[in-house]
């Protein structure tokens, strides 16, 4: 009654959290999520199941910078490889910001953590810094920053697979964000499938980024 497109608008914002990855298309088909959704998961199904439906969605909140996903991702990683070149915050960070995609900063930090899982620990330090560096600035927020270290705990389990120090380095990066953002202080992430505060890193050392986003004490290994 009070907001007559509601069905519509929450549709739209499912559509593109599949699209952006967020949730897994398994989330539309479980039976409790169907049960309580509704018409608003049909609907959504409905968007999905159109033709050309991911790039019609990518722009269903508007055009950004007229990018897929796919292109997004690209151009991620190639900002991130030039970064790790250059050691240039400034030119990181305007490229961060002409991407104009804050919604979908999280696959940025996941990303930027992916990079280096098997790099050298100064390229580990490096990226840590950049991201220091970014929510700083603002060009990334803290609840982009939480959703990218989300996205890494929900897959661990994998990412160990390829890459058998990825849960240490990733706590290293967790330990680092406790230092330069104080809302990581209140994240709980999964480990190991139970939940686990995110100001431990790893082996329980704390924070390895100083004020100035350098790093120092108990760095990465």
């Amino acid at each position: 009654i009070d907001t007559p497109g509601a069905t519509e608008i929450t549709a739209a914002f499912l559509a593109r959290a599949v699209v952006d990855e967020i949730i897994p298309p398994a989330f539309l088909v479980d039976p409790v999520v169907v049960g309580l959704g509704g018409e608003v998961v049909a609907q959504t199904k409905r968007i999905l199941s159109r033709d050309h439906q991911y790039s019609r969605v990518e722009r269903i909140w508007g055009p950004g910078d007229g990018r897929p996903v796919s292109d997004l991702k690209v151009a991620i990683d190639q900002l991130l490889n030039e970064y790790l070149l250059s050691k240039q915050f400034s030119e990181a960070e305007r490229c961060v910001r002409e991407m104009k995609v804050p919604h979908f900063h999280h696959e940025l930090v996941k990303r930027a953590v992916e990079a280096v899982l098997d790099k050298p620990s100064d390229e580990q330090r490096a990226m840590s810094e950049l991201l220091a560096h970014l929510y700083k600035s603002e060009a990334v927020s803290p609840a982009q920053l939480e959703q990218g270290f989300r996205k890494l705990s929900d897959k661990l389990s994998d990412l160990v697979l390829d890459s058998p120090n990825a849960a240490s380095v990733i706590d290293a990066f967790l330990a680092d964000a406790n230092q330069y953002c104080p809302e990581a202080s209140g994240w709980t992430l999964k480990k190991n499938g139970q939940d686990e505060e995110a100001t431990k890193g790893a082996n329980g050392k704390n924070g390895v980024v100083n004020g100035n986003g350098a790093m120092n004490g108990n760095g990465h290994a």
